[in-house]
């Protein structure tokens, strides 16, 4: 029984670091790199040449790179991944908006106007604590746009 118990929370552990990640794609000119995918730092992107990638960190900092004969390297990271919580609402926020309606009430009662949200902090912020996900969605968009380098 112990044996049982031992693997099981060796196999949530490995699962937990499995997850983490420290670059999600917001945007990409190769088709089979998909918005929203995740990559650990240092690692190889199989970006096709002449391709782009935009990523962002859950710190908002945001990198993009151009693919070559064997794709592209995220630079290695120095420091210690950034809370999961955000990179995990930065994935809700790129992943495409629910169709449809959707029932129930905002929790924080208004949304801020998305021009108002300037900073990944807020941004995040809004996103899990008031349920304004649109708004943020929206201001997400205007900070990428900002923050990324223009494409030639």
């Amino acid at each position: 029984m112990r044996r049982v118990l031992s693997g099981i929370v060796l196999a949530l552990a490995v699962a937990g670091v499995a997850q983490a990640s420290d670059f999600i794609v917001v945007s990409s000119t190769d088709p089979a790199i998909a918005r929203g995918q995740s990559f650990d730092g240092g690692a190889r992107i199989p970006l096709a040449s002449g391709k782009k990638v935009t990523l962002m960190r859950a710190s908002g900092e945001i990198t993009t790179l151009t693919g070559g004969p064997a794709g592209a390297s995220l630079p290695a990271l120095r420091v210690a991944s950034a809370d999961s919580a955000r990179f995990d609402t930065l994935h809700a926020l790129l992943a495409p908006p629910p169709e449809g309606r959707t029932f129930g009430a905002r929790r924080g009662g208004f949304c801020p106007p998305a021009e108002s949200l300037t900073t990944i902090d807020d941004i995040l912020r809004v996103a899990q604590t008031s349920g304004c996900k649109a708004e943020a969605r929206t201001a997400l968009e205007a900070y990428v746009a900002k923050a990324a380098p223009p494409n030639p």
